[in-house]
């Protein structure tokens, strides 16, 4: 589950220019076999749909991501760009959570076999006052919580829990038939919607070919669980590690640092503008108003190390959301696609 980018959305956009055509977006799988053989009379039924994909026996669960680049030559023949992208990242447990927690494996996946799986980023957040950088592949712990279900992402020390999730929702939808008539959500609200866009009228997949049986997808509606802060680099130098450049490494105190013209916001914040408050182990700044990320988030200006770091918060609670491959309103389900969903995408494409 691709959670950990910044502000967690899928981030398309869409360029044509002349006969080339760029397309990115960032950021489910279930067979015939009968996965664990734990009891499942006791399970909710957030928690049966989700093992009827999350099992390894199952095929697991697959979440669609890419950028793809196109152009066409004089005669009319598609090309796609080295620089494409389009795969999925994938994740799978090899037990019912409800016979005790489970490792969680982790993995990427192309859908087409000419281009190579983009890179993955799980970001850095502050915890208990240290920056922590998120593991790739993900780690993470599945466990059952109540009805619902819950996974710790780790760091990178494989042992340090960087955020939780509490999955409330899962529901399964079957798909037959055409590709092309697929309900629009599906295309809509991921990015597998990238392929149905065209280049000087040319397809990018076989608009005739049908699901295999079996297919289907899984919304899932997820909640954070504690106060999450992410960090990443202020200034230049660009950095992947866990010491993030700052924005002023002279200035040790939020109250010395203010008015503070952002960049990034494209406004000056006034101290009044927030609240200081110790949050995740470091002493913060965390704006009165929203940042407006497609999840709730909050600008946030923390000392670390005799500096002034740059990050943003996610409150305990919050939904996390998404916003739609073609922008607007934010919506609150995630979509997998199951193995078979997977095998028929790739089966069809034109790259």
């Amino acid at each position: 589950m691709k959670d950990y980018k910044k502000r967690m959305v899928i981030k398309p956009a869409i360029l044509a220019v002349s006969s080339a055509l760029v397309l990115s977006a960032c950021g489910g799988g279930s067979s015939s076999n009968s996965g664990s053989t734990a009891s499942t009379s006791n399970l909710s039924d957030a928690q049966k749909n989700y093992e009827s994909f999350a099992l390894t026996s199952n095929g697991g669960l697959h979440f669609v991501e890419g950028s793809l680049s196109f152009s066409t030559s004089s005669a009319g023949a598609l090309s796609v760009g080295s620089s494409s992208t389009f795969f999925t990242t994938d994740s799978s447990i090899a037990q019912s959570p409800s016979t005790g927690i489970q490792s969680m494996i982790a993995g990427t996946t192309s859908l087409s076999s000419t281009l190579k799986v983009g890179t993955v980023s799980n970001g850095r957040q502050v915890v208990n006052g240290t920056v922590y950088v998120g593991a790739v592949p993900e780690q993470a712990r599945v466990s059952y919580a109540g009805p619902n279900v819950q996974v710790d992402y780790l760091a990178t020390d494989g042992s340090t829990v960087m955020r939780t999730l509490l999955g409330t929702s899962y529901t399964v939808v079957s798909l037959s038939g055409l590709i092309s008539a697929s309900p629009s959500e599906l295309f809509t609200n991921s990015a597998l919607g990238l392929i149905t866009n065209t280049i000087n009228g040319q397809p990018l997949y076989n608009a005739q070919a049908n699901w295999q049986a079996g297919a289907a997808y899984i919304k899932v509606v997820r909640q954070t669980v504690g106060d999450e802060l992410y960090t990443y680099d202020c200034a230049s130098p660009s950095t992947t590690g866990n010491s993030p450049t700052p924005c002023s490494a002279t200035i040790s105190t939020l109250e010395s640092f203010f008015p503070y013209a952002s960049t990034t916001d494209g406004k000056t914040y006034q101290l009044s503008d927030g609240q200081i408050v110790t949050l995740q182990g470091v002493r913060a700044w965390v704006a009165n108003s929203v940042l407006g990320g497609s999840t709730t988030d909050y600008r946030v200006y923390y000392q670390y190390n005799g500096g002034i770091y740059a990050g943003y918060m996610i409150r305990n609670g919050t939904t996390v959301q998404i916003a739609p491959l073609g922008g607007g309103t934010p919506q609150q389900n995630y979509y997998f696609l199951n193995n078979a969903a997977v095998q028929s995408i790739k089966s069809a494409l034109n790259f």
